[in-house]
């Protein structure tokens, strides 16, 4: 067994898309943790899952459940939610322009629209197209190796 084949694992599309949808995207935050480590371990600068997930879940709930909660915090702290989701949208530019690198230095086009990440609702897709291609790199690398 190849280094690339312990440090990494191919996940089907449609069960990530199935698994999401039924835990209302918990499943998607897990599997963008998963392959954020898998990533930064199979090429060393990739950021990991909690250095990708963890500032996004503090600064989207903490302003929200601090403003609602201690009436001496003023509503508008709120909006500093918007700092935890502008770290998540980097995140995920960041990941994507990875994943496309990935098909770049194979010889391959990237497969990736990242502008389309911009738009709401369509960021799920590209979300889930990224899933679909860095899966299928992983088994192009892991059938190369044996």
């Amino acid at each position: 067994m190849s280094d690339e084949q312990a440090i990494v694992k191919p996940r089907p599309l449609k069960q990530v898309i199935l698994y999401s949808g039924f835990s209302f995207l918990a499943y998607y935050g897990y599997y963008k943790w998963m392959i954020q480590d898998e990533l930064r371990r199979y090429d060393g600068r990739s950021w990991s899952g909690a250095f990708c997930l963890i500032p996004f879940f503090v600064g989207v709930l903490l302003p929200q459940i601090l403003w609602r909660l201690d009436p001496d915090v003023d509503p508008w702290f709120g909006w500093f939610s918007i700092l935890g989701l502008g770290w998540i949208y980097y995140a995920q530019f960041r990941l994507y322009r990875t994943v496309n690198q990935m098909y770049r230095d194979e010889g391959l086009e990237a497969p990736l629209t990242i502008w389309w990440m911009l738009i709401p609702g369509l960021n799920i897709w590209v979300g889930f197209q990224q899933i679909h291609f860095l899966s299928e790199y992983w088994q192009r690398k892991q059938v190369i190796s044996n």
